[in-house]
């Protein structure tokens, strides 16, 4: 039976969900100035949402569901960007220059040092207006799908169903039935013996 809960229509729901979550995750906390981790952090990030998102799709995901699938993760995605993105120390090369690397961009034999610190983990206003214009279209965009792939589901399962318009209406035409004798009852009843015609008869037929 195909059912949106479950199995691969299922799985193809929660992995939707995930990758449009961390995408606008990523592409509002980049916008708002912020850094990125590395792709190994993010490819990490990607499968624990996937996971959560599984447990989440079991059922059809409305606007309340979703606000808080997407605001959760929009905030938890942020705070491990904040953390693990933080800007490098600047360090000396052996040209004797001094550069300022971002963590997780510094590739490459002339990338020395370690990042230290982290980014505010506090939202400024505008990185807080990115991630909340995250949210909505996220659920905006979800939600929709959502209810479209429910729609088509409770059509595919839906059971044949031919309703004629009109059928002619049999009625009932009552028949009386006689009670018949049980077999071998006898009938007790004797007609009485004609006697000789009375005198009244007599005259009458005389005149």
């Amino acid at each position: 039976m195909l059912t949106p809960s479950s199995g691969a229509l299922g799985f193809g729901r929660a992995l939707l969900w995930a990758v449009v979550v961390l995408a606008l995750s990523l592409t509002a906390h980049f916008e708002a100035g912020g850094h990125l981790p590395p792709v190994e952090v993010i490819a990490l990030l990607g499968a624990l949402l996937l996971a959560v998102t599984t447990l989440a799709v079991r059922r059809q995901v409305r606007w309340p569901g979703g606000l808080a699938i997407a605001g959760l993760g929009q905030y938890a995605l942020h705070q491990v960007f904040s953390f693990l993105g933080g800007a490098c120390a600047p360090v000396l090369l052996p040209d004797g220059g001094a550069h300022a690397h971002l963590a997780g961009s510094v590739t490459g034999p002339l990338a020395h040092g370690a990042c230290v610190g982290a980014e505010p983990a506090v939202m400024g206003l505008g990185m807080l207006a990115w991630h909340a214009a995250a949210t909505v279209a996220t659920v905006g965009l979800l939600v929709g799908v959502e209810r479209g792939v429910w729609l088509l589901a409770s059509w595919l399962v839906r059971p044949l169903v031919v309703e004629p318009r009109w059928l002619p209406v049999a009625r009932r035409v009552p028949v009386l039935v006689t009670p018949e004798a049980p077999a071998g009852s006898v009938d007790l009843h004797v007609a009485p013996e004609r006697g000789p015609p009375t005198s009244a008869l007599v005259m009458h037929l005389a005149a």
